[in-house]
């Protein structure tokens, strides 16, 4: 083969994704484009065994003694961007495992995950599964990842008014134990990112906001994170597909790091915190999340506090931690986009 002289930028690679009809079935017609800041390799944990084996020829490993596959193994991408609504809905319904009701997303004080089983094609969601594909450049051939089955495991959603003029940004990272190709052709893909993003200062204004129990604070950047560890168990067939997911084990969580200014409406958080006292949390374009003016908003309750620490910039700022819990009835947590 002749050398290729040919050169590609890296912001020319991308990636989409799109809800799932079948688990496990990847489904590449339609997907949508994530406005992402770079695209990361995959994780691909393949089974590898490259040591020599008694009986080699000499001391060092044969080419017969090679063994790679990626039966049964856990394939992993991360990637972050721009929180477009287009994605948002994408994202939070499937990191939580759960459909929305007018644009809310919400976990139950006593929150149970779908039971995901391979080739399941009845009343499938976006909450279930979705293929991920990492776009490569066209060389003239078929050099696209995709990956089938997959289930973020971990969202985070943040802003700082330091950043974009505080412009939403997510993380998330998805988990696949299906097998994934490397060989395909660029599926179908939107042209457009869509343009409908949020931002952290219109959720700071009015009243519209509750950081540690504490109304009305001022706030600098915040960091939600959604985890929903998932498992793939079982051997579905020869080709290593699992018989199923299992989410939230051994628990989905809920937490937020948020950055407020020092003041009298902030300056009960130290007791709070070493008193066990209920620390819920809201930020939102308004002061209701069901309100139908408000589009985006999340809310805890209940949460406690679980660290805090002094943040010296030009005002003193408190870095404010605290983890969602739940009751015995209602939510133990919800989400509006």
């Amino acid at each position: 083969m002749a050398l290729d002289g040919a050169a590609f930028s890296p912001k020319e690679f991308g990636l989409a994704i799109q809800a799932e009809t079948t688990i496990g079935t990847a489904k590449t017609d339609g997907m949508k484009r994530v406005n992402i800041d770079s695209v990361e390799m995959p994780s691909f944990n393949l089974t590898q065994v490259m040591e020599a084996r008694s009986g080699s020829a000499g001391r060092v490993a044969e080419a017969d003694d090679v063994f790679i596959d990626q039966k049964g193994v856990t394939k992993e991408i991360s990637f972050s961007g721009v929180l477009t609504r287009s994605v948002a809905e994408l994202l939070i319904q499937n990191c939580i495992a759960k459909e929305e009701s007018s644009n809310i997303v919400s976990i139950a004080y006593d929150y149970s995950p779908p039971e995901l089983e391979t080739g399941d094609n009845s009343s499938v969601t976006i909450a279930d599964t979705i293929t991920i594909a990492v776009l490569n450049p066209n060389t003239g051939s078929n050099h696209n990842m995709i990956l089938p089955g997959c289930v973020i495991s971990s969202l985070t959603i943040s802003g700082d008014m330091g950043d974009e003029s505080g412009r939403l940004k997510f993380s998330a990272t998805a988990r696949t134990g299906y097998i994934a190709t490397f060989n395909q052709a660029a599926p179908t893909v939107s042209s457009s990112y869509g343009t409908t993003f949020f931002s952290l200062a219109t959720l700071s204004s009015g009243n519209a906001k509750k950081i540690g129990g504490c109304d009305d604070p001022v706030v600098q950047s915040f960091s939600l994170n959604i985890e929903n560890p998932s498992e793939f168990i079982g051997q579905a067939d020869s080709n290593g597909n699992p018989e199923a997911i299992v989410r939230a084990v051994p628990e989905i969580s809920v937490t937020l790091d948020a950055t407020v200014k020092y003041d009298n409406n902030t300056g009960t958080l130290m007791n709070t915190m070493n008193t066990g006292g209920n620390a819920p949390f809201y930020m939102g374009t308004h002061a209701t999340i069901g309100d139908s003016s408000t589009t985006f908003a999340f809310q805890a309750d209940n949460a406690r506090i679980t660290s805090l620490a002094y943040n010296e910039a030009n005002a003193m700022m408190i870095d404010v931690s605290s983890k969602a819990v739940s009751s015995s009835s209602g939510n133990m947590f919800q989400i509006h986009y």
